[in-house]
C-alpha cells in the first residue's frame, strides 16, 4: 500500500493541470457569475443554453466542478444522476466578480499568461540567467531593458496581483503589532489591497502607497469606499530612482522576490537610510524554510520568479542576513503564515549606538 500511495501522489502531481483547466474553463465561460445572478439553482441544460455550449459537455464540466468543491449539486435524481447546480461557499466568495474577495483576476492571469510559459522551465534552467519569459508569455533573451516595468504597468496585472493580498492581507497587517507606527508607507503597493488592511487594523495611522504613476492612476480609480480608506493616500514615483516618502514604517509585500540580491540590497539600503531612528520595515513574501524543503507555495513561486523576473524566493535567514548587512537590527522572522512569511526589522535608535 505504501508504494501504491506513492504512485498515487506522483499521479496527483501529474494530473494537477487537469484541475486547473477545469477552473480556468469554468471561469472563462462565466459559469460562476451566471449562477451568482440566478435566483435559484440551475440545470445543466439552462446553463449550457446561457453559455452557448453543448449540454452533455457542460454537464460533465459542472459535475467535475462539483467534485472539486467549486459547485454544489442539489435536487439530484437518484436514477439518472441529473440535478441542479449552485455556487459553493468558496466559489461565491472567491470566483464571483461581485465579491469583494474576488480571485478571478488572479486565476485568469495564471490561465492566460503563466500556464503555457511554465512549459519552458527545462529551457530556463539550461539558459539561465539569460532566459526570461516576456510580458507576452514568450521566451526572450534578458536585456538591459527592465522587463518588470513592462509587466507591472499593465492594468490587468495590477488587478491580478491585488487578489491574493485582498484575501490574505489581513494576516500581514496582524503578523506583528504595528500600533506604534503612525506613518506607514506601502512601497510598490499597487492598487492598495494591503494598505486598506493596514488602515483598518491601525485606526491611528496614516497609510500611503508609493508606486509608479500609471499604477497610482489605477489605484485612484479603484479607491475603496469607507472611513478607513480615507486614511490611504497615493504617491507617484519609482522606488529605485526617486526619494521614498517619509514614514515610520515601510512595508514591502511581494516586491523583493522580483529582484536579484544586488537590487534587493539597493532597495533595503534606501529604505534603511530613509527611516527615522527606531523606524521599521515589514517584509511579506512567499518565504522558504531555512532548510529549503518547503513550503510548497514558496517553491512554486521561486520557480515562477526564475521564469518571469529573474528574482527568487528567500528564507527567513536569508532576509535576516540581507537586512543586517544594510544596518537593520532586531530582525524577527515569522515564516509559518500561509501564503506569506513575514519579517519585521528596525533601524537602531540613537541611544543604541552609544551603548
Amino acid at each position: 500500500m505504501t508504494l501504491e500511495n506513492e504512485a498515487r501522489r506522483i499521479l496527483d502531481i501529474t494530473e494537477g493541470f487537469m484541475k486547473s483547466q477545469i477552473l480556468f474553463a469554468s471561469l472563462k465561460l462565466g459559469i460562476f457569475d451566471l449562477l451568482d445572478t440566478s435566483a435559484a439553482p440551475m440545470t445543466a441544460a439552462r446553463i449550457s443554453e446561457a453559455i452557448r455550449a453543448d449540454t452533455d459537455a457542460t454537464k460533465r464540466l459542472l459535475d467535475a466542478c462539483a467534485g472539486l468543491g467549486l459547485l454544489q449539486k442539489v435536487n439530484v435524481d437518484k436514477e439518472t444522476g441529473d440535478g441542479e447546480y449552485q455556487l459553493s461557499k468558496a466559489s461565491r466568495a472567491f470566483l464571483t466578480s461581485s465579491s469583494p474577495t474576488y480571485l478571478g483576476q488572479s486565476v485568469k492571469g495564471m490561465a492566460s499568461s503563466s500556464y503555457k510559459p511554465w512549459g519552458h522551465l527545462p529551457r530556463a534552467l539550461k539558459e539561465r540567467p539569460s532566459f526570461l519569459i516576456s510580458p507576452t508569455g514568450l521566451p526572450q533573451k534578458k536585456s538591459s531593458t527592465d522587463p518588470l516595468r513592462t509587466i507591472f504597468v499593465n492594468k490587468r496585472v495590477i488587478s491580478m496581483m491585488a487578489g491574493i493580498t485582498t484575501v490574505f492581507g489581513a494576516r500581514t497587517a496582524s503578523a506583528f503589532d504595528l500600533a506604534e507606527f503612525q506613518r506607514i508607507c506601502d512601497i510598490g503597493g499597487g492598487s492598495a489591497p494591503l494598505a486598506y488592511h493596514l488602515a483598518a487594523a491601525y485606526p491611528k495611522a496614516s497609510v500611503s502607497v508609493f508606486d509608479l504613476p500609471v499604477v497610482v492612476e489605477v489605484a485612484e480609480d479603484e479607491r475603496h469606499a469607507g472611513e478607513y480608506s480615507q486614511r490611504v493616500s497615493f504617491i507617484s514615483g519609482d522606488f529605485f530612482k526617486d526619494p521614498l516618502p517619509p514614514a515610520d514604517l515601510y512595508v514591502v509585500c511581494r516586491i523583493l522576490h522580483d529582484w536579484t540580491e544586488d537590487k534587493v540590497l539597493v532597495l533595503l539600503t534606501k529604505m534603511h537610510d530613509s527611516l527615522p531612528q527606531g523606524g521599521g520595515l515589514l517584509i511579506a513574501e512567499y518565504m522558504l524554510d531555512d532548510d529549503k524543503t518547503g513550503p510548497e507555495v514558496a517553491h512554486k513561486y521561486d520557480l515562477h520568479m526564475l521564469l518571469f523576473t529573474g528574482g527568487r524566493e528567500r528564507s527567513g535567514q536569508e532576509y535576516k542576513r540581507l537586512l543586517t548587512m544594510v544596518g537593520f537590527t532586531e530582525v524577527t522572522v515569522r515564516s509559518n503564515n500561509y501564503p506569506f512569511g513575514h519579517v519585521l526589522a528596525r533601524k537602531a535608535p540613537k541611544y543604541s549606538a552609544q551603548l
